[in-house]
């Protein structure tokens, strides 16, 4: 096999159409430079516009630079209004570039602050999040801040990454997060050469984190506080939810990987972080549906290119670095073994089905109900029945019944007391307290009444009980 070619080298950017200033970089008592590529972000620029302007952190100590990367809705029309009524916000209007390297490379070249914060155009920013970062990261040297992140509109973020503030981030918890939400000392991007990719490839901010990362001295995360919303646009167009091509993707993952190869001494540890990194980027897109929606074109494309990668990077026994599944992936990759794939992808798409109801009976007390779980990777724990007004969980004992199915009683009289109007039904596992799904009820099983609770199908499909009538 061929080995896989990094992405092209960038090329150098445009003078941007901005006033010049020979003030170094920090030296005016400006902390952050937050930079803003833009592309056809109506309508939702205005709220992060906004949110900027209701910082509470001095003006003379932010600015922002809005890139202008040729939009063709209003939005280069919105920047200049905000511009003129802010005398820290800059415009630069460019024409498309088709990325948002060139935009971000523009605005480190202008920038004058210590720090420059990427942001998006259609996130928020909280009222505080400039103010808390500026403090934190100067009174700690910090050289890369990486704040807390929550979803908007329903975008997914990795919570866990924001459980509590860390001074000193080891490079292993880092790693994790490789989006250009940062606070970065600008003179390490400056000093280290670093730009982002300027022409359409996958992970190109992930690409430039990675070598920031490498260049900093601290790393830090802060969680105190909610400083940025990430949204997830309603008419699909982040960047990061389109179709994903194999052979762009995993080059661009190659080169990150080599990154971190070439910049981490220990070598042992540089090859523990690119297992870690190989499990985060490259097996997920061999979980359940996202591998089954490529055609076999596509799948095989994936499997070849991951393998090139590993063979570069992790060659030899690998087995102390991958565990369970993860492990029979990665074999399954080397060997060139896509019919497993695709049944491990098959199971996976099965162990997400949200289990279902199967028979629903009026008991002396209540109802019988048998279900059935197609989890494979997880063993169902109780019942649980919680109070839709409340959120209050009441957990109800199961036992295996034939064929597979798990039995549980459900106590009318009980369910009376604990519940105020309406209730979901969940099927918890015994892996953690949260880990619940929804139990679902076909159209064809009929709704039962005992006791006067009744036990039916919601609009949308699922098991609840409403206990309205009940005396």
């Amino acid at each position: 096999m061929e080995p896989l070619s990094a992405p092209a080298p960038v090329a150098e950017s445009a003078t941007p159409a901005v006033p010049e200033t020979d003030v170094p970089a920090g030296t005016d008592g400006c902390v952050i430079s937050v930079i803003i590529p833009v592309y056809n972000t109506m309508p939702y620029l205005t709220e992060l516009l906004n949110s900027l302007e209701a910082q509470d952190l001095d003006k003379k100590r932010f600015e922002v630079i809005a890139v202008n990367d040729g939009s063709t809705d209003y939005s280069g029309e919105i920047l200049d209004v905000y511009a003129k009524r802010n005398q820290n916000f800059r415009v630069v209007h460019q024409e498309n570039s088709g990325w948002p390297g060139k935009p971000r490379n523009v605005g480190i070249d202008v920038a004058r602050g210590e720090y420059v914060f990427f942001c998006d155009g259609d996130d928020v920013l909280g009222r505080e999040a400039l103010r808390r970062m500026a403090d934190y990261a100067q009174r700690h040297d910090v050289d890369i801040l990486i704040p807390k992140m929550v979803g908007l509109g329903g975008r997914k973020v990795m919570s866990g990454l924001y459980r509590a503030t860390r001074l000193d981030t080891p490079l292993e918890v880092a790693l994790r997060s490789l989006n250009p939400i940062k606070l970065i000392r600008r003179s390490i991007m400056v000093e280290q050469g670093i730009r982002f990719k300027e022409e359409p490839v996958r992970l190109e901010d992930g690409m430039a984190v990675t070598e920031a990362y490498m260049a900093a001295g601290r790393i830090s995360i802060l969680a105190d506080y909610d400083y940025y919303q990430a949204r997830s646009r309603s008419d699909g167009q982040n960047i990061s939810i389109r179709l994903i091509e194999p052979l762009g993707y995993v080059g661009s993952l190659s080169e990150i990987a080599r990154i971190v190869t070439e910049h981490v001494a220990d070598a042992e540890r540089a090859r523990q972080l690119v297992a870690a990194l190989f499990i985060r980027k490259g097996l997920r897109f061999y979980e359940g549906k996202r591998f089954l929606d490529y055609d076999d074109e596509g799948r095989g494309q994936w499997m070849s290119a991951h393998a090139q990668l590993l063979d570069r990077f992790l060659p030899g026994d690998t087995t102390d670095m991958f565990d369970g599944v993860h492990r029979v992936r990665v074999d399954a990759i080397r060997a060139g073994r896509l019919d497993e794939l695709v049944k491990l992808a098959e199971a996976d798409l099965a162990s997400a089905r949200n289990p279902d109801l199967v028979t629903l009976d009026a008991s002396a007390s209540g109802v019988r109900v048998q279900l059935r779980s197609y989890a494979t990777d997880r063993t169902a724990r109780d019942l649980v029945i919680e109070d839709r007004d409340t959120g209050q969980k009441t957990g109800v004992p199961l036992v295996a019944g034939g064929d597979g199915l798990l039995i549980a009683d459900l106590d009318s009289a009980a369910l009376a007391a604990a519940l105020q109007r309406l209730g979901n039904v969940w099927l918890s596992y015994n892996t953690e307290a949260t880990d619940l799904r929804r139990v679902a009820m076909d159209g064809e099983i009929p709704a039962a009444d005992s006791r006067k609770v009744r036990y039916y199908r919601t609009a949308h499909g699922f098991f609840s009980i409403d206990v309205r009538k009940a005396g």
